[in-house]
């Protein structure tokens, strides 16, 4: 039974965002910000997001020579090119919005290890192709690295550094992002699951399912950012979930390697946290049975990228497995994102392409510029 305190402050909202990962926080911010005396409110089914946002290895990444390969044969070279500076003006614009301090971000570069020893030869094409958006080289030879790193040099026969990625800490960005938020004058409502949406003439009413019970909310638009589980809202939308995993090892008794690596494709990444070395990927093993929005471990992928650890990473290095995890990503068709209007007051922003941290702040702002130009 509701109170008229909280029937009066707590019901009616002018916008609600379903979704508090990266471009839920982004939207919100960056709407409430524009117009501070419009009530927003996050509403977060887990205590947690549920997604990838507090999941993710905590790259700060565009694409690799071979991954941006793979994409230049779906995608024209135009639209490749736009995707990337999309995915590294949205890492600068996450890095300004809360201050490289408070994520923890460090600029290690962003290496790929070869297993053929050929890709060096191929980094002055893809120089060339990115010269436009950099003005300098992006790709670099680092073979003379791999002995210092400690990998195996019978399987990692080369190795490209990649100048303009970093690494960032998941979880101090997504504190300081909430912290903003908060600060801005955001409403959180965490634990609250959206059931429906019912569009009427002067906005929308939203049933949720709260730990007291159901409850109808109202908001005059509604937001929808909650990637692969968006579908549940918006049946018809162009996007597939895909489960990412990671592990990380137990606090080493040696340095690991510092930087952010990936191999096969972008499919597989680690990174040093620390004195720990944590490793994630290796979807690509099995994209049917990691297409669902259950969380859950692979024991087929982990297995693998625990004998990818001690194979050719980490060879011959005491080092033991502390734990597992997954998040929740979204793909498609294409690997923009997308902006989706399915009518005049519900929007989404989603399918991120396992690139969340480059692309979700600025998507967020994009949708929160939106909401603002349909705002009277």
């Amino acid at each position: 039974m509701l109170s008229y305190w909280e029937k009066s402050s707590f019901i009616h909202h002018d916008l609600i965002v379903v979704g508090g990962g990266i471009v839920g926080l982004s939207t919100a911010l960056h709407f409430q910000l524009a117009y501070p005396k419009k009530k927003v409110a996050i509403i977060e089914r887990g205590l947690f997001p549920s997604g990838a946002s507090t999941k993710n290895a905590g790259f700060v990444c565009f694409g690799s020579i071979s991954e941006l390969a793979e994409n230049a044969r779906t995608d024209s070279q135009n639209e490749l090119l736009s995707l990337v500076e999309k995915r590294y003006k949205g890492g600068l614009e996450l890095r300004q919005l809360l201050g490289d301090p408070n994520i923890d971000y460090r600029p290690v570069g962003g290496y790929e290890l070869d297993f053929q020893g050929d890709l060096h030869e191929r980094m002055y094409t893809f120089n060339d192709w990115l010269k436009p958006l950099f003005n300098n080289p992006v790709f670099s030879d680092a073979r003379d690295k791999i002995p210092a790193f400690g990998f195996d040099q019978t399987k990692v026969k080369g190795l490209v550094k990649n100048q303009f990625e970093g690494s960032i800490d998941t979880g101090k960005m997504m504190e300081a992002f909430a912290r903003k938020a908060r600060e801005a004058g955001v409403q959180f409502y965490t634990q609250t699951e959206v059931l429906h949406y019912v569009e009427q003439t002067n906005g929308v009413e939203v049933a949720v399912s709260t730990t007291d019970g159901p409850l109808q909310l109202f908001t005059v638009q509604l937001a929808l950012c909650t990637n692969a589980f968006t579908k549940t809202l918006l049946p018809d939308a162009d996007l597939e979930p895909g489960r990412g995993m990671v592990v990380i090892t137990k606090p080493l008794t040696w340095a690991p390697p510092q930087g952010t690596f990936h191999y096969h494709s972008g499919y597989n990444y680690f990174r040093n946290s620390g004195n720990r070395i944590l490793l994630g990927g290796a979807r690509h093993l099995d994209l049917k049975g990691e297409a669902t929005t259950k969380e859950g471990i692979n024991i087929l992928l982990k297995e693998q990228l625990i004998e990818d650890l001690k194979s050719f990473i980490a060879p011959q290095r005491p080092l033991e497995i502390d734990y597992a995890w997954s998040g929740i990503m979204a793909f498609g068709e294409g690997k923009a994102p997308l902006l989706l209007h399915p009518s005049a007051r519900v929007h989404a922003a989603v399918r991120l392409g396992g690139m969340g941290v480059a692309l979700g702040t600025g998507l967020g702002k994009e949708l929160a510029q939106h909401l603002g130009a349909t705002t009277s």
